[in-house]
């Protein structure tokens, strides 16, 4: 059933409630012929007015501040004068009524608090609709929004890549490098990778660690002699899937700043595990002397900063240690 026909059938069973309650109110004092027709007639100005001000009044005037509540009063007066009128003179079982009568200040005074009350409960239903409708439409706006900016992030990534990854063959040919046909080769399995896998929202733990392997087998290529770099991966990780290109950015930084293609005492420790339904990433790397200290401060780390809180909203934690001689990261993320 769907929410609107749930609410028509509540708000029918609450009508019908309320005409038994006023029925059983009036036949305890009045015959029973007269106590279902001021049943009826009762029950219906209730209706009358809380659709009224949810239809009408709520949605015409309520931003209109002070005029709402004006406008309501008057029209609350003149409806209960009317009503008075009706239920004294045009129904008439009343006319028939043997006992005495209340006086008619007491049955105008009775439709008047009434129709206050229904006012202000069809005004609190009105707001909480309204309330409810504003936070729908503020989360759709928040997750049009946030999908817009993951998908600006992620374009980000494919000319972030490319101009490192020439940038690399460039100083290969430059060098005049027997490596450089074989870094063509890498760079072709990779851009498979960043053009196709990672165009996906998740992607196999599995390609994520080849593609890193990939990426060592092209900064090694940099280098006559054999890089400090230290690369360990618990096995039984590849039905994992996560966000693609997040370990990127950490490891491109660490190769950056600590210049281990020149430096052959630099070093870049990696670690990717498992626990306890978490994924793992620990990246170290040594610092050169001859590099400005803004490792963490460059465009891919804030990309993937942003992803990360897009993608997993509570569900990670980044800790980054920076120190003269070293820095450090720490990624942990639930999957």
């Amino acid at each position: 059933m769907s929410v609107s026909k749930r609410k028509s059938w509540i708000a029918i069973g609450f009508w019908i409630f309320l005409f038994f309650m006023h029925f059983q109110m009036g036949n305890f004092f009045q015959p029973w012929n007269y106590a279902i027709i001021s049943a009826i007639f009762n029950t219906a100005t209730i209706i009358i007015l809380f659709y009224l001000t949810v239809l009408y009044l709520f949605p015409t005037y309520y931003d209109q501040g002070k005029k709402y509540f004006i406008v309501s009063s008057i029209m609350i007066l003149i409806l209960g004068v009317g009503f008075t009128f009706i239920d004294m003179e045009l129904i008439p079982e009343y006319k028939n009524i043997d006992h005495d009568k209340p006086p008619t200040q007491f049955h105008f005074a009775r439709y008047i608090m009434s129709m206050a009350f229904t006012f202000f409960v069809g005004t609190a239903i009105s707001l909480m609709e309204q309330t409810t409708k504003m936070k729908e439409t503020e989360k759709l706006l928040t997750e049009e929004k946030l999908e817009s900016e993951l998908k600006l992030l992620k374009a980000q990534i494919n000319p972030h890549f490319i101009f490192n990854a020439l940038n690399n063959i460039y100083s290969l040919t430059y060098m005049q490098s027997q490596k450089a046909p074989e870094s063509v080769l890498k760079l072709s399995e990779m851009l498979r990778y960043v053009f196709y896998d990672c165009s996906k929202d998740r992607v196999s733990l599995s390609a994520e660690l080849n593609y890193i392997e990939n990426f060592n087998a092209f900064q090694q290529m940099k280098s006559e002699y054999e890089q400090n770099i230290e690369l360990k991966m618990e096995k039984g990780l590849g039905h994992i899937e996560i966000a693609p290109m997040l370990f990127i950015p950490f490891l491109e930084n660490a190769y950056k700043y600590s210049r281990i293609e020149e430096n052959e005492d630099a070093y870049v420790k990696i670690l990717i595990s498992s626990d306890n339904g978490k994924v793992l990433l620990s990246i170290k790397n040594s610092i050169s002397q001859n590099v400005k200290s803004t490792h963490g401060s460059g465009i891919g780390i804030k990309n993937v900063k942003h992803r990360l809180d897009i993608i997993y909203p509570g569900k990670h934690e980044l800790i980054i240690d920076e120190q003269s001689d070293f820095f450090s990261v720490d990624l942990i993320i639930e999957k």
